[in-house]
């Protein structure tokens, strides 16, 4: 497939069929006027008639298990590992039907067109690494949105194992959730390395996302919250096992 190229091209044209940018006036206009319940849904709508035509064309097959511990109620985050750029495509799919997504992003991605306009549409905030200042402004729009009720989505590995792996959590990540005072929902995603990092070429790959219990860790003290982070990533290892 001709959309499938390496690097930089490569996301550009996974995401070039993102259906948010035909939504952009709505959005936009919903995001002006405050009317936030209107908007997440308009984004949700558009994210979902993404993923499924996305899905379809790039032959994404999933096997998803723990439905039932999707939360009722947003707002929450949620913390997955984080092996390809099919992992997007992936949360989004258990969502669909329920809330919209929104993701902490790496900064780099600013620079990059369609993917700075889904981004921002889809209310996700940028992480500037190993800067102190940014990441207090990245914690501060984390809480803004999370207190919305737009759950956020965050890779706390930091960038894709590009394997079955899975990398050691950034500690740092799980301040998102505890400054917000908002409960963790974990998640399991395996199988989607096999689309392009496994061989730098397209594969239809089948992808298992596994739905751990909600953890809430905003009913913690400080010491019990790092016995959770403990626990959170064993949770999310253990399903690649």
């Amino acid at each position: 497939m001709n959309i499938l190229k390496t690097g930089p091209k490569f996301i550009q044209g996974f995401f070039q069929t993102m259906k948010l940018i035909s939504h952009k006036s709505e959005v936009l206009e919903l995001r002006e006027l405050g009317k936030f319940e209107e908007e997440k849904d308009a984004i949700r709508r558009a994210q979902k008639e993404w993923v499924e035509g996305l899905s379809k064309k790039l032959v994404f097959t999933y096997e998803v298990t723990g439905w039932e511990n999707i939360p009722d109620a947003a707002p929450f985050m949620v913390y997955s590992n984080h092996q390809s750029y099919a992992d997007i495509a992936a949360t989004l799919w258990i969502m669909k039907d329920r809330y919209p997504m929104s993701y902490v992003a790496k900064e780099e991605w600013r620079k990059s067109g369609i993917l700075r306009d889904v981004i921002e549409l889809s209310r996700s905030i940028y992480l500037i690494r190993n800067n102190p200042k940014e990441a207090v402004r990245a914690l501060n729009e984390a809480k803004s949105l999370l207190d919305l009720g737009f759950p956020l989505l965050i890779f706390p590995e930091g960038t894709r194992s590009k394997c079955h792996e899975m990398g050691e959590f950034k500690p740092g990540a799980f301040k998102f959730a505890e400054k917000a005072g908002v409960p963790i929902l974990p998640v399991t995603v395996d199988g989607g390395y096999h689309l392009f990092e496994e061989t730098g070429s397209y594969q239809a790959p089948h992808i298992r996302v596994t739905i751990h219990p909600l953890v809430h860790i905003e009913e913690m003290d400080k010491h019990a919250q790092k016995e959770a982070q403990k626990e959170i990533e064993a949770t999310i290892r253990s399903a690649l096992d």
